[in-house]
């Protein structure tokens, strides 16, 4: 069972009931996000995307991939989450957008916006959730669009701050790529009083340049997973020990447990795809170096490099095709983070200085430059965007209540 510290307020799931999750695709998990955390001590219902490779089928006329922990059905007031596995058919994509979510001063044209990937599917051809996959009482197992947002994952008495992010050798906040049936991402954001502006993407080949981006988000986002969850998992088992049950078996069913987790977590697969990475040391979040800006932008990027290297350059302007990067931290960040009132204006400059120098930091920067290099679709020769908003255009029509 679930158990409570005795000194603490949060409640920790134990190996074996994460192996149960991990064995049975066809489970939910409803968790409660100020409370359930994994070993370790971080937010079980901010656990990022798996890719369940075994159970994909990457490749051919049906090529397909099954996810899990995907976002749907939980309850922002009540701190729900619930968290899905689905299986994605690749022939399904329609198109694909960078969403930017301004929640900050000054709107869109601020710098306080987040940036996400939006994948839209033919009617027909949607993911399909596993738990309702075949029910007889005439539910709807499928879903019209998956948002894959990169966020920092932390402890639930950890709250996100600027400057604390600026330290990465803290390793207080971890990169985790989350995915949310686009509904309920869009009502979390409506929520918040934030609206939804969509750039959509033009890729080369296609239908293939589409489930090259996917598979390159989701081969990312799995790649760091495994490895954080590693890192955080190792670190849990003796303290998972200190409330083992009575009995002499007790500490060796759990180590054993805890092995074929770690086991599991660790594996990777021959069918991710290759070259598509970050280092394990670079698995800390950080915003200006590895945030949903700069992970989103490199995404595209490192799809687009690919496509090319396979002949697919079409309606792509190669001399203003930027490079796939991502940047490397700085010294002067980490003293931004612990810095006093003198510290802070002596960094400015440098702040500034990274800035104007790495625009793929600066989320309303991004649309232009994929514009400029071709990449996202025109009307009339000029780039477009779509503004979601609960008081006007919804990208799910407008609410019913009943």
């Amino acid at each position: 069972m679930n158990k409570l510290d005795a000194d603490s307020q949060y409640r920790t799931l134990t190996p074996s009931q994460i192996l149960s999750w991990v064995e049975d695709e066809t489970q939910i998990m409803r968790l409660r996000s100020d409370r359930d955390v994994i070993p370790g001590g971080y937010m079980a219902a901010t656990i990022p995307v798996l890719v369940d490779w075994p159970a994909s089928q990457p490749h051919g006329e049906h090529a397909s991939i099954v996810l899990r922990h995907i976002n749907y059905g939980g309850n922002p007031f009540e701190k729900s989450t619930v968290l899905h596995s689905a299986r994605v058919p690749l022939d399904g994509l329609q198109s694909a957008e960078l969403t930017l979510v301004p929640f900050g001063e000054g709107g869109r044209f601020g710098p306080l916006q987040h940036v996400q990937l939006r994948f839209i599917f033919e009617p027909g051809k949607e993911p399909e959730l596993l738990d309702l996959a075949g029910a007889e009482t005439g539910a709807d197992p499928r879903i019209p669009d998956l948002v894959f947002s990169w966020v920092s994952w932390r402890r639930p008495d950890v709250s996100w701050a600027f400057r604390k992010g600026m330290d990465d050798e803290s390793q207080i906040y971890w990169l985790s790529l989350r995915a949310f049936a686009g509904s309920q991402r869009f009502l979390e954001d409506v929520l918040e009083g934030r609206d939804w502006y969509c750039y959509p993407l033009r890729l080369p080949g296609g239908k293939e340049g589409l489930a090259e981006l996917f598979m390159s988000t989701v081969t990312l986002g799995d790649g760091v997973a495994r490895d954080t969850l590693a890192h955080m998992l190792a670190g849990g088992e003796e303290a998972w020990l200190k409330h083992a049950p009575p009995g002499n078996d007790a500490e060796q069913d759990i180590r054993c447990q805890w092995n074929e987790l770690l086991e599991r977590i660790k594996t990777s697969d021959p069918q991710a795809l290759t070259q598509v990475l970050i280092p394990p040391e670079q698995d800390t979040y950080h915003p200006l170096v590895r945030s949903c800006v700069t992970l989103a932008r490199y995404t595209v990027l490192l799809t687009v490099k690919r496509l090319i290297a396979n002949g697919q350059n079409e309606g792509v302007i190669l001399d203003k095709l930027p490079e796939p990067f991502l940047g490397t931290t700085e010294v002067w960040m980490k003293e931004f983070a612990h810095a006093g009132l003198r510290g802070l204006f002596l960094c400015a400059p440098l702040a500034m200085r990274y800035v104007m120098r790495h625009h793929e930091s600066v989320p309303i920067d991004i649309p232009a430059e994929l514009d400029a290099a071709g990449l996202l679709q025109q009307r009339n020769g000029k780039r477009y965007r779509i503004h979601y908003s609960h008081k006007g255009i919804t990208p799910y029509g407008p609410a019913f209540f009943v």
